[in-house]
């Protein structure tokens, strides 16, 4: 089984293995940190090793064919053609085992990018089961076969070919923040609003969570029901979400107060918890985010 980091597969690879198995996409660079890849594998296969890009990137996944499983971060994950996968990235280890005939688009999406565009940065991973007729399935497919067809290693890229490049993957986006939106809007309104009650709960106090049975009486829900919903709605569950907003809160902290200071006013007794905890969000400690910001 091949081990790899994931910032070794995802970078140009010279024309004569690019697209010979999923170690070597199709890949290319855009305008604004941008990052597409295509896979595509005729065998099945299977390999592991270690996400290791910036922890805030969003990664959006279109599978065109095939199925795959991946394990990360205690769970695993099972795709299959025409799953849209929205995701952000962490520093952990994964194994993932693909079919054969198997093939997908991945654009890795910087957060600069997304406040650019008004989006929230993912707290979870969000999965949705589309049409092959959906925009974001076809649109995929085309920005797959110009990346299989404009190689940059082996050539250089006219500027305008570059630009429908950088369309198909902004449009690809598009359609994929668009359909994992109207899912969220799918629960009737009571309990959207019960919900949004909840979660407003959540992230009043980022030194004391509230506990899931105190979120889960203000909708009038069981616990399991009400974290079936709140992941339904949101993305992810109520804990990871509060940790992530915990975690921005941190670093807007962190521009003012030492990480002593920012660890106790989060409501952490031990600040080596506060640091670790602070390194798997964003893949460095506190004390070297103060240096790079300050």
């Amino acid at each position: 089984m091949a081990k790899v980091s994931s910032t070794q597969v995802h970078q140009s690879h010279p024309d004569r293995i690019a697209g010979t198995s999923l170690l070597y996409p199709h890949s290319r660079g855009f305008p604004g940190g941008l990052l597409t890849s295509g896979f595509v594998a005729a065998q099945a296969s299977e390999l592991s090793g270690y996400f290791d890009e910036p922890g805030l990137t969003t990664r959006c996944t279109v599978i065109l064919s095939g199925s795959c499983s991946m394990k990360a971060g205690g769970q695993i994950h099972h795709f299959e053609t025409c799953d849209l996968i929205l995701a952000r990235t962490s520093r952990e280890t994964f194994t993932f085992e693909n079919s054969a005939e198997f093939s997908a688009l991945e654009i890795h999406v910087p957060p600069l990018l997304l406040g650019e565009m008004n989006i929230d940065s993912l707290p979870g991973i969000q999965v949705r089961s589309l049409k092959p007729q959906d925009q974001a399935i076809k649109t995929a497919r085309r920005l797959l076969g110009y990346l299989r067809m404009a190689n940059p290693s082996s050539l250089q890229v006219a500027r305008p070919n570059e630009l429908i490049g950088y369309g198909l993957a902004m449009t690809t986006l598009g359609y994929a923040f668009a359909s994992c939106e109207a899912k969220r809007l799918q629960l009737n309104g009571k309990k959207a609003v019960c919900l949004e009650t909840a979660r407003q709960t959540l992230l009043k106090h980022f030194d004391r969570a509230p506990t899931i049975l105190q979120l889960a009486a203000l909708c009038n829900l069981s616990p399991t029901r009400f974290k079936e919903l709140f992941r339904q709605q949101f993305g992810c569950a109520p804990y990871t979400l509060y940790q992530a907003h915990r975690m921005e809160r941190a670093r807007s902290l962190l521009r003012e107060k030492n990480v002593t200071e920012t660890a106790m006013e989060l409501g952490y007794s031990n600040v080596s918890h506060f640091s670790a905890a602070f390194q798997r969000q964003f893949g460095y400690t506190p004390s070297k985010w103060q240096r790079l910001i300050l």
